[in-house]
């Protein structure tokens, strides 16, 4: 007896090691093997139960938790995870006696608190989930997940204000809790500055810089309340007024103030400047300073840092913004005289880095390569204008190939992504892992699929992964095994050096066509093809290249332009025919610069809202690319009946497809594509980006 109880302890300890490691499918197999030998032992079958609510099989967790509640009904856990189970299942009165009895037996129970909060808001009583949410955080006042989900609910029933201390409370607690970033995140981006009090910009304004410090967001989520903040006190007209006037900027109190914000230099260096006027301020001002240059060079010290931020901002956008021909001319002698110079000069050289890339110059490249700045942003420009693209040169000879690229298209093709790398990012939102399911069924709400074991360990081909910021996402598919293919090299070496950062080891990277990729032999459970079939000669060429990679089980994303939504995109390539604007950055930069200038037709106006026009390998891929069909739903539809496949939803934000609930209440999985039609020619704009949907195989 005592070598069986033995047997099971250890078994009992590897079990666990493995649930913790998140080897699932093996701590499964040992608590199923100790129930055979010890049907009533309650650890394993907590822990058994857990698993099943992990994996989304909520039904045989109820079951398990109820047999471990028949074993000790007075136990606080098992009573509260018993409740978690009802929540999940929809049954809230049930889920509130358990919790309700957790707490009478543990009165100091944080987590049924909250827990208990949930159940309430999920009747719509958010008065009183705030009030358990709250009662939660004096329990245990540093329990982030509480201030987390309390600040939730303070933002969607309108208390914005509260919201914000909320989370400020929590910062000081926690400032690296990635959920408290993506709170605070989503509170910020979710809401209009007008629904927030005029006393409260200073706190605002705090809680936007300490995002924009932080590493593990998409800054562009915060560009456009960000902007907001930079001339709070200044009118938009008084703006205007300084920004035309015949006088230097640099002398006016308003923009010196500006100039030497750590919050303004940071959305420089972190995210592309998406906004007209501010693009029109920017560029002027590195005119003057270009211009200043030789008159009053020690004026400029001053604004040190924000020309190294100006720096990294344009070579972000790949040199977008318009120049003169005296600019160019001016900056050409710039470059002999730093060519010739045998010393340093840092604020001549982040001149030169904002009109051209330091790299292109193998001279001043080999005087940066190991130059050592006493001033941390210097070197951070040399590490992004120099370091990191000779890295990427270095891990394109890492990078195998399929085959040689054959197709007439495909090569054009290559070769736009090869000269402007798209799209250009700095920062992404941190992946949380989690099953892939879970990832699916999120994106495709309300419909929902099953749980099943052949997701625990999915094979994954992102097919057309660019610059690997589709791949940011996919890594958090818990694990995975990454293949990511493109046609260029240099996206490519773009991606691997991005995915290094994180760590990440189980991706494999690999040049080629998607035509040619059933020479690879092999089964995906997900295939993600987003924006890539519509610039093929035949993109269903290429959709039944893919679903002969798709193993019978699988889930396939795509991404296609909705003809509906881009037709300012075909008024505008009629406009560059007309003008006869050649593909080049010189083109790109001028063309920019004449749809700017022009207001008589708001079609064509209509552009410079999309975040796309902001960068040039965003502006070539939006308005100058050399392949681009356009589909509509009814042809979506008709695709995926030719090619057997169930549509399962598409990924849009919830308020959409709130929207869309309120036209089709029948509608309840938001599957009929004949509705969403009806909906896209009410709503044009909707699928602007471009329909992003799932489908498998019927």
């Amino acid at each position: 007896m005592k070598k069986e109880n033995s047997s099971i302890g250890n078994k009992f300890k590897l079990a666990l090691q493995n649930q913790n490691k998140k080897n699932l499918i093996f701590a499964e197999k040992l608590y199923k093997e100790i129930l055979q030998i010890e049907p009533n032992h309650l650890e394993s079958i907590c822990y058994l139960a857990t698993i099943f609510a992990q994996t989304k099989r909520t039904n045989l967790a109820k079951n398990f938790f109820l047999k471990a509640i028949e074993i000790n009904p007075d136990n606080p856990r098992i009573n509260n995870n018993l409740g978690n189970i009802f929540l999940q299942l929809g049954e809230n009165h049930k889920a509130l006696k358990y919790f309700e009895k957790s707490i009478k037996l543990k009165p100091n129970y944080a987590d049924a608190y909250l827990n208990l909060g949930l159940a309430f808001k999920s009747l719509g009583k958010y008065e009183q989930a705030t009030s358990f949410f709250e009662k939660a955080i004096k329990v245990q006042p540093e329990y982030i997940r509480s201030y987390n989900i309390l600040g939730k609910t303070l933002k969607e029933l309108g208390k914005y204000n509260k919201a914000l201390k909320c989370y400020e409370e929590s910062i000081k607690i926690n400032p690296n809790n990635i959920m408290i970033i993506f709170g605070i995140l989503d509170l910020l981006t979710s809401i209009q500055f007008s629904n927030l009090t005029a006393n409260n910009s200073r706190s605002i304004k705090n809680l936007i810089l300490f995002l924009l410090k932080n590493n593990n967001i998409d800054h562009s989520q915060i560009f456009n309340n960000a902007k907001l903040l930079i001339f709070i006190d200044t009118s938009e007209k008084e703006l205007e007024d300084i920004v035309n006037s015949g006088s230097l900027l640099l002398d006016n109190k308003i923009i010196k103030k500006l100039l030497k914000e750590e919050f303004f230099h940071l959305m420089l260096q972190k995210t592309f400047i998406i906004d007209k006027f501010l693009e029109k301020l920017v560029t002027k001002i590195r005119k003057e300073i270009l211009f200043l240059l030789d008159k009053r060079k020690n004026y400029l010290s001053e604004y040190y840092d924000f020309i190294i931020s100006l720096a990294e901002q344009c070579f972000l956008n790949e040199y977008v913004f318009f120049q003169t021909e005296e600019e160019i001319k001016k900056i050409s002698n710039l470059e002999k005289k730093i060519l010739n110079d045998k010393k340093i000069n840092e604020i001549e050289t982040a001149i030169l880095g904002s009109y051209i890339p330091l790299k292109i110059s193998e001279i001043i490249k080999n005087k940066l390569l190991n130059y050592k700045s006493k001033n941390f942003l210097f070197n951070d420009m040399i590490d992004m204008q120099i370091k990191e693209p000779l890295k990427e040169v270095e891990l394109q000879n890492s990078i195998k190939s399929i085959r040689d690229i054959s197709d007439d298209v495909s090569k054009k093709v290559k070769q736009q992504y090869e000269t402007n790398p798209y799209p250009r990012w700095r920062f992404a939102n941190q992946a949380l892992t989690s099953n892939f399911l879970f990832y699916l069924n999120n994106d495709i709400k309300p419909n929902n699929v099953e749980f099943n074991n052949k997701f625990l360990n999915p094979n994954v081909l992102i097919a057309g992964c660019g610059t690997g910021q589709q791949l940011i996402n996919a890594i958090g598919y818990h694990n995975s095994n990454i293949f990511a293919v493109d046609l260029s090299l240099t996206s490519l070496a773009y991606a691997k050096r991005k995915i290094e950062e994180t760590s990440y080891k189980n991706i494999e990277f690999m040049q080629g066509d998607i035509l040619d990729l059933n020479n690879l032999n092999r089964k995906f459970d997900v295939i993600e093809c987003v924006g890539v079939l519509h610039h093929m000669k035949n993109p269903l060429e290429g959709l039944k290249v893919l679903l002969d990679l798709l193993a019978p089980h699988g889930f396939l994303k795509l991404g296609l332009y909705s003809d509906i939504a881009r037709q300012h995109i075909v008024k505008i390539r009629e406009f560059i025919k007309k003008k006869k604007f050649k593909n080049t950055s010189e083109d790109i930069r001028n063309c920019r610069d004449q749809i700017t200038k022009q207001n008589e037709d708001p079609l064509l106006h209509k552009v410079i809202n999309n975040f796309d026009f902001y960068s040039t390998s965003g502006t070539r891929d939006l308005i100058f690319h050399v392949q681009e069909h356009r589909f509509t739903i009814p042809e979506i539809s008709q695709i995926l009946k030719n090619f057997n496949l169930e549509f399962l939803g598409f990924t849009l934000r919830p308020i959409v497809k709130e929207n869309y609930f309120q036209l089709f209440p029948d509608d309840k999985s938001n599957l009929s594509l004949e509705n969403w039609s009806q909906f896209e020619v009410d709503n044009p704009e909707i699928f602007k980006g471009m329909y992003q949907f799932w489908v498998k195989k019927i």
